[in-house]
C-alpha cells in the first residue's frame, strides 16, 4: 500500500523546476530567433523581397515599382509600405489611402475594427483583388457595421457582405485586348467624368466580377454582356451546365462608409509592371489614387505589403510578424488598455525587482501627464453631462481657430471668408454646417444625450483635422 502511495504522489519537486527552466529556455530562444532573423537575412543576402508578387519596390513583371514610380513622381504623393497590421493606419495621426493589392493572407477581426475609425476620420481604401483575401476584409466590415450602413446578408449564423469579389475566371468575348477574352477591357466609366478624366481602355488579366449591389454602393465600371464567370480554368469556354453565369459583371465599384470611400477593382494585375503600359492603366492608376487623395484631402498613400505571400527567407516576413503583435495591442481601442498590464505582467516575471518604497502621492502627480482640461472634460463625460461637455470642448475649439487663422474674435462668417479661398464649395459649405450645429447645441443649454453627443464630438474632431 505504502509503495503505492508513493507512486501517485506526482513527480519530484526537482522535475517540476527542471521543465519550468525548459519551457523558459524554449520561449527565450523562440523570441530570439524572431528578433534577430530578419538582420541575419539581411546580412546573408540569403532573402529577396524585390521578387515579391505586387511588392512596390519588385522591379519584375508581376512587381509594382511602376505604380510606385508613377504616384511618386507624375503624382507627388509620398508613398509608404504597411508590413505589420493594418490597425497601424490610425497610429499616423493623419488621413490616408490605403491600398491592398492582391492580398493572400487572412486579415484579422481586428484589422477590420481599426479600418472603422480609419474610414471614420474620412480616409479611403483601394481593395484590388481577384482570386485571394479581399472578401474578408468586407466580410469582417459586415460583423462590424450596422446593415444601414455596410450592405450584409445572412450567412449560416452570422452575416458577410453582401458586395463581394466572384472569385471564379472572368471571359469577355465582347470587349477585350487582342482578341482574347482572359484579357477583359474596360471602355466606359459610370463616374461621369468625376474620377476619370483621360482614360478611355483599360486591360485587365484574367480578372473576376463583383458581384451584389447596396444602397450605398455605386458601380463604376462593367465587363460587355458577352461575358461570363467560370471556375474551370482549364476549358473556360461558355457552358451555363457547369454552372457559367453570364454577364454583365462589374468590375470596378465605390461603397461608402461613415465618411470614406472603398473602392472595389476586380484584378490587381492591372497595377503590375507587366500591365501597367498597356492601353490607360497608368492613366486609370493615376487618376484613381488622385481622386481618392483629394476625397481624403491627402498626400500619403499606403500600400499593404503585409498580407502578401512572403517567402520564409523573406526578412519582411519577420519583421511584419513582431510588429503586427505589438500594432495589435498598441493602437487596437480594445486592447491597448491591456497592453501595460501585460507588459508589466511579463516584466516583473522575468525580472526581480527590489520592494519600491510606498509614498502618498500629492494632488500634483495624480494630474501629472493630464492638462486641467481634460480633468474638467473627463469629470464631465463620467457624470454624463455631455452638454457641458461640447461646451468646454467647443470653447477650446474656437480658441485654436482664432489663433490658428489670426481672427479678431470668433465669428463664423470671418472664419469661412478667410478660408474661402483654399477651400471648395462643398468643404466651406460642411465646415458651415458643422460650426453651426454645435453653436445651436451650445447656445441653448439644454442637455443632450451620448447620441446627440457623438455627433458633435466627430463634427470637432473634423473642424480640428481638417480646418
Amino acid at each position: 500500500m505504502s509503495e503505492s502511495s508513493d507512486d501517485s504522489s506526482g513527480p519530484p519537486v526537482a522535475e517540476v523546476k527542471k521543465k519550468g527552466k525548459t519551457t523558459t529556455i524554449i520561449v527565450f530562444c523562440f523570441v530570439f530567433i524572431i528578433a534577430w532573423m530578419p538582420l541575419v537575412i539581411s546580412i546573408t543576402g540569403v532573402g529577396d523581397v524585390d521578387t515579391m508578387s505586387y511588392s512596390m519596390y519588385s522591379d519584375g513583371y508581376n512587381g509594382c515599382s511602376q505604380l510606385r514610380n508613377t504616384l511618386q513622381g507624375t503624382g507627388g504623393f509620398e508613398v509608404h509600405p504597411l508590413i505589420s497590421s493594418l490597425s497601424v493606419v490610425n497610429g499616423i495621426n493623419r488621413n490616408s489611402v490605403l491600398c491592398v493589392l492582391g492580398p493572400t493572407l487572412d486579415f484579422s477581426i481586428i484589422e477590420a475594427s481599426a479600418l472603422i475609425d480609419f474610414f471614420v476620420s474620412g480616409s479611403c481604401l483601394i481593395i484590388a483583388d481577384d482570386f485571394g483575401s479581399g472578401n474578408r476584409i468586407l466580410d469582417n466590415l459586415a460583423l462590424l457595421i450596422p446593415p444601414q450602413y455596410f450592405p450584409s446578408e445572412p450567412f449560416g449564423f452570422t452575416l458577410r457582405s453582401a458586395v463581394r469579389f466572384e472569385q471564379r475566371l472572368l471571359l469577355d468575348a465582347g470587349s477585350n485586348d487582342d482578341g482574347k477574352p482572359l484579357l477583359p477591357a474596360i471602355t466606359s466609366f459610370n463616374d461621369g467624368g468625376a474620377i476619370f478624366q483621360t482614360t478611355q481602355r483599360v486591360v485587365m488579366n484574367y480578372a473576376t466580377g463583383i458581384q451584389g449591389i447596396g444602397g450605398n454602393f455605386t458601380v463604376i465600371a462593367t465587363s460587355s454582356p458577352n461575358s461570363w464567370v467560370t471556375s474551370d480554368w482549364n476549358n473556360p469556354a461558355y457552358d451555363p451546365e457547369r454552372g457559367d453565369t453570364a454577364g454583365p459583371f462589374t468590375l470596378i465599384g465605390v461603397l461608402s462608409v461613415a465618411n470614406g470611400l472603398i473602392v472595389l477593382v476586380s484584378d490587381p494585375s492591372i497595377f503590375i509592371n507587366d500591365m501597367i503600359d498597356r492601353a490607360d492603366n497608368r492613366s486609370f492608376a493615376l487618376e484613381l489614387f488622385t481622386y481618392l487623395a483629394e476625397q481624403t484631402n491627402t498626400n500619403t498613400i499606403i500600400i499593404d505589403h503585409n498580407h502578401l505571400s512572403w517567402s520564409p527567407l523573406s526578412p519582411v516576413l519577420y519583421v511584419g510578424l513582431v510588429m503586427g503583435q505589438i500594432t495589435y495591442l498598441s493602437t487596437n481601442w480594445l486592447l491597448a488598455p491591456l497592453a501595460p498590464i501585460m507588459a508589466i505582467w511579463m516584466v516583473r516575471k522575468w525580472v526581480t525587482f527590489g520592494r519600491p518604497k510606498e509614498e502618498e502621492p500629492s494632488e500634483v502627480y495624480r494630474l501629472r501627464g493630464q492638462t486641467a482640461f481634460r480633468a474638467e472634460l473627463n469629470r464631465y463625460l463620467q457624470s454624463e453631462q455631455y452638454d457641458d461637455a461640447i461646451q468646454v470642448m467647443y470653447t477650446q475649439l474656437k480658441r485654436e481657430l482664432v489663433r490658428r487663422h489670426s481672427l479678431r474674435g470668433f465669428d463664423i462668417s470671418r472664419l469661412l471668408a478667410a478660408r474661402s479661398g483654399s477651400l471648395p464649395e462643398r468643404e466651406l459649405s460642411l465646415l458651415k454646417d458643422d460650426l453651426e450645429a454645435l453653436e445651436k447645441a451650445t447656445g441653448a443649454r439644454r442637455r443632450i444625450d451620448r447620441s446627440k453627443f457623438l455627433d458633435l464630438f466627430w463634427r470637432i474632431k473634423r473642424i480640428r483635422e481638417k480646418y
